[in-house]
This record gives C-alpha cells, structure tokens and sequence, in this order.
C-alpha cells in the first residue's frame, strides 16, 4: 500500500485549498472559505463562511449559516441562521458497543485508514445523518453524535456531548447534554416556529429587523 503521505508537503496543500475556494467561492454568491479548509461534497446557500482548517463531508448548509475554525463536520443538512463555534464536532462517528465482539473499524468495517481490513464491506453502518434546524448555536468545542436532530432557535452550550434529539427553543449542556431551560415562553416559541423568519425575504427581514431585537416586540402582533 502507498504511503501517500510522502505526496503531502506545503505547497501541495496550498494548492489544493486555493482551488477548492476559487471553485466555490465562484459558485456560491457571497461565499467565503478560510486557509487550509477542506470541502468534499458540501452545499451552501448564500452569505454563508466557512473559517481556518475545517474540514466539511457530504453536508449542506443554509444562508447564512457558517462555521468557525478547526470544526469537522461531516453527513450533515443544516438549515439557515445557525452559528457554529470553533473546534465543533458533527457526526464523528461511532464504534460498536455490543454484539459485534470489537470496536476496533479493521475487524466490523473496511475503512481506507486501516492498513489491512478483515471484511469487505461495513457491518456496523450506523445511521451518521444529522439535522441542524435554523437558528442554532453550537457554542466551542461540543460534539454532535451521528442520528442526532436538533431543533430550530436550540443553543448547544460549550464542551458538550449530544447524544439524543434537542427539541427547539432549548439550551442543553453537559456531558451527556442534558436539558438546561427553554429560551423562551411556549407561546412565544410558538409564534418563533410559525414566522419561520428564516425563510422570508432577505429584504423583509432587513426592513424588519428592528423587531428582532426583543421577543416581546416580535411576538407581539400574534399573541
């Protein structure tokens, strides 16, 4: 097997990244990719970026969201809005914990990585898709497990693990992510989640934008 590390030095890599952002950053309208940033197969809408050393797979994101520096995100649909902070994980994968005898990938699996495999297909195949609503905020260095769906307007709090489904309007954290509070009142989330503001016009939302300074402002002409 070759090591096809010998091929990797500065300017190859240099390289590769400039191309990578001529080719989207023409596609894409108003589309930014930081030094060094990795993209296979990703989508983006408009007013998105993307900072230093991420690493993006099979994802696709929504206007304006964008992602910060060293993040890694991989098999994710991410809707418009969100914020995610640096060294953020999503669906990083995972091991098998019962049945199959080890979780080392070499004895389940047949990843390129391993140096000798012992099957010729995956047997563990777990369900990697992770969904991100609109108006999330994943805050520094939390991980995302593959499956997970976390709702619109929910706040994933620093350092943490999410494991399970985070309804919307919530704040979670913790190691698991365990429920913190709502952001706001039911009724409120309720008319947050109607509106569905991210998917009004751009011009709407800037000639409206001074209601989006104050839930009560916002909400008021529906409760």
């Amino acid at each position: 097997m070759f090591d096809k590390s010998y091929l990797q030095n500065p300017f190859s890599q240099y390289f590769k990244w400039m191309m990578t952002k001529i080719k989207y950053q023409s596609k894409y309208k108003y589309f930014r990719l930081g030094y060094l940033s990795k993209l296979i197969n990703a989508v983006f809408g408009s007013y998105n970026w993307v900072g230093n050393h991420v690493i993006i797979i099979n994802s696709s994101f929504g206007d304006f969201s964008y992602i910060s520096d060293n993040s890694v995100i991989c098999e994710t649909t991410m809707g418009k809005f969100c914020s995610i902070g640096p060294n953020v994980r999503i669906a990083p994968g995972k091991h098998p914990t019962h049945t199959i005898v080890s979780t080392h990938p070499a004895i389940y699996s047949n990843p390129e990585y391993c140096l000798k495999n012992f099957q010729k297909k995956d047997h563990h195949n777990p369900n990697r898709s992770v969904v991100v609503g609109n108006d999330v905020w994943i805050c520094a260095n939390a991980v995302i497990a593959d499956g997970v769906k976390i709702g619109d307007g929910a706040i994933i709090a620093s350092n943490s693990v999410v494991n399970s489904d985070v309804e919307p309007y919530t704040i979670v954290g913790g190691v698991p992510a365990k429920f913190i509070r709502k952001r706001f009142k039911d009724e409120q989330i309720d008319v947050l989640e109607k509106s569905k503001w991210w998917d009004k016009d751009h011009h709407w939302i800037e000639k409206n934008s001074h209601v989006f300074l104050d839930i009560d402002t916002f909400c008021k002409p529906y409760i």
